[in-house]
């Protein structure tokens, strides 16, 4: 029985890690990078998306949350008094 359980509970913190960093990567972390790509490109990236439904799993432009990402180490690190 304990056994299962343990399983169940792997299972379960599974999933909210999961639904956590794709929350945090391609929602946070994109909306952060989308404003820094679109002025350091000068407008050409990302490209216009088609509609996505909701099951279309498909993401373009990954630059976008990578760069969000950054900002937010970086300013993480920033406040917690890394750099001085």
């Amino acid at each position: 029985m304990e056994d299962i359980l343990v399983e169940l509970a792997k299972g379960f913190f599974r999933g909210l890690g999961y639904i956590i960093a794709e929350v945090f990567f391609w929602f946070i972390c994109y909306w952060i990078g989308w404003p820094i790509c679109k002025l350091l490109t000068l407008g050409a990236y990302p490209k216009p998306q088609k509609t996505m439904y909701l099951d279309d799993t498909q993401h373009s432009g990954v630059w976008c949350p990578i760069v969000g990402l950054i900002v937010v180490l970086v300013a993480g690190l920033y406040f917690l008094s890394i750099f001085s």
